[in-house]
């Protein structure tokens, strides 16, 4: 009888510390807010893998305190912890611990914003005149760099025009820190002359626009690098992504613009305000965190 009583307050207790573990708050995560959508009251944070070498992972998560969702801003590192039995992920406590670090991928715009961001690769190549140009020539500087190539049939055009409009609408001001550099696609018939030709087509002012090329093998690894994908039509086109990008004094490309959302009005806003604020430090300053 001893044995079953003492069996019987073994599962009594058994049955206590499973209900106890269940009814446990979530474990606290630690992550990086990376988007804010307000109209949906929900963020998008990123994970420290599980393991060293591992993958981010991200994951939304509705915030149902409107103050608490009015505060979040990407780039932000923060701690929370989740709603037992909600359908979806919900937060139950966040509480934010200060800002992600260069090192993570994360830097500080002059206008107070944080953005993913990644070190411009380095290129060096010749411009119309047959001058050496290499991207380091800029630091200190902003500059919007694109791909394109001057037989191209339409789309190539369409983005150079747009950036005219961009370099003409530009402040006296924001005008004396900007460069512009459109890298050839088509190095073996884009050489110096006729990328001259092209820019005098389009209204370029060539007095801060270099129009790049070099060897064929150099300006493939530079458009690999950047991510610009390129393929031979059966026309005998170059199907090619479409984006240009703008990269701050420190070297960082902060902002990518895609031809479904290359506002010129939009681009040339952004370059404005950034130009105006202060600039923060060189890569690793404390003005860049």
């Amino acid at each position: 009888m001893d044995f079953l009583r003492r069996g019987a307050r073994w599962r009594v207790a058994l049955l206590g510390l499973t209900l106890l573990l269940g009814c446990r708050p979530s474990p606290p995560v630690m992550g990086v807010v990376e988007e804010v959508a307000p109209e949906e009251a929900r963020i998008l944070v990123s994970r420290e893998p599980a393991s060293p070498g591992g993958v981010l992972e991200s994951a939304w998560l509705a915030v149902p305190d409107p103050v608490l969702l009015g505060s979040l801003v990407p780039g932000q590192r923060v701690v929370y912890r989740l709603r037992e039995g909600s359908v979806r992920p919900e937060v139950a406590r966040l509480e934010v611990q200060g800002w992600a670090s260069e090192e993570e991928g994360w830097i500080a715009l002059p206008d107070g914003r944080r953005v993913r961001a990644r070190l411009a690769p380095a290129f060096a190549l010749e411009d119309q005149s047959g001058r050496p140009v290499t991207l380091a020539d800029w630091r200190g500087e902003w500059v919007l760099v694109d791909f394109i190539y001057t037989r191209c049939p339409g789309p190539c055009p369409a983005q150079t025009q747009d950036l005219v409009s961009v370099q003409r609408g530009l402040s006296e001001g924001a005008r004396a820190q900007m460069n512009f550099a459109s890298v050839t696609l088509e190095p073996e018939f884009d050489d110096g002359p006729i990328l001259q030709a092209y820019a005098e087509a389009h209204g370029a002012d060539l007095s801060d626009w270099s129009f790049l090329t070099g060897a064929p093998e150099t300006v493939e690894a530079v458009a690999r690098a950047w991510g610009i994908g390129s393929s031979m039509e059966p026309d005998g086109s170059i199907g090619h992504t479409l984006h240009s990008f703008l990269v701050d004094p420190r070297g960082y490309v902060v902002s990518r613009y895609s031809s479904r959302d290359r506002d010129p009005g939009a681009i040339r806003r952004e370059i404005e305000l950034l130009a105006q604020a202060p600039q923060p430090g060189a890569p690793g300053s404390d003005g860049a965190r």
